[in-house]
């Protein structure tokens, strides 16, 4: 069971003296001081306005909060009812800019990462191989008692080189991504180049800087 449920509250009574309480069950004890069920000291002063309320914290800290705010003055009693929050308040946005900074600094390193990663990876160009050259042995000629007939050589016909460049990873990812008029994600561009998904991030990445690629979704791509 939570124990941090317990408020300090302050009311505003008819005649504009404020009365200071604690309760696990705040609408039902403003409903109870406006009914004249409350305290003693509302039940004359009624109606009566909410104009503070603390935090939730176990009743013994309340207890101990209620005790500071009766001890001040009236036009402290509020300040003293909300100090707590407002440092804590002030200490979160420290926190908070404090980690928006930290951020920024870890995306500039990743960013640099990834330039980095991504000259590391760059595809080796492919060397086309050397074509061989093949030339066909002349037939042994017959003889005949008449005419020698004269040798004709055949040389063979040079068979034309194979298409050997292949193009970049860039390239393809480009390729396949401009064919789609829907966007492709990163698993389709993983299983439709044979990549793995850092190169295709990382070129993904340079497209996208270049102006030729955008998002259309979280992890989607299409052609700009």
């Amino acid at each position: 069971m939570d124990k941090r449920q317990w408020v300090v509250y302050l009311i505003r009574c008819s005649d504009e003296s404020l009365y200071c309480g604690i309760t696990n069950n705040l609408k039902n004890r403003l409903a109870a001081h406006n009914s004249g069920r409350g305290a003693k000291y509302t039940r004359s002063r009624r109606p009566v306005k909410l104009v503070g309320v603390s935090s939730e914290m176990t009743k013994s800290d309340t207890l101990k909060l209620e005790y500071r705010v009766k001890q001040v003055p009236s036009s402290r009693k509020i300040y003293e009812l909300t100090k707590g929050e407002n440092e804590m308040t002030k200490n979160l946005k420290k926190n908070l800019q404090a980690i928006n900074r930290e951020i920024k600094v870890l995306a500039k390193k990743v960013d640099r990462m990834i330039i980095t990663v991504g000259k590391l990876v760059k595809p080796k160009a492919v060397k086309a191989k050397p074509v061989k050259k093949t030339v066909a042995k002349a037939k042994p000629m017959k003889k005949v008692a008449a005419k020698k007939a004269p040798v004709k050589k055949v040389v063979a016909k040079k068979p034309a080189a194979k298409q050997t460049a292949k193009l970049s990873v860039i390239d393809t990812v480009l390729a396949i991504i401009r064919r789609s008029k829907k966007g492709v994600n990163t698993a389709t561009l993983v299983k439709k180049t044979g990549f793995n998904e850092r190169q295709i991030h990382n070129n993904v990445y340079k497209l996208k800087k270049q102006g030729k690629v955008k998002n259309v979704g979280k992890g989607v791509y299409l052609k700009a």
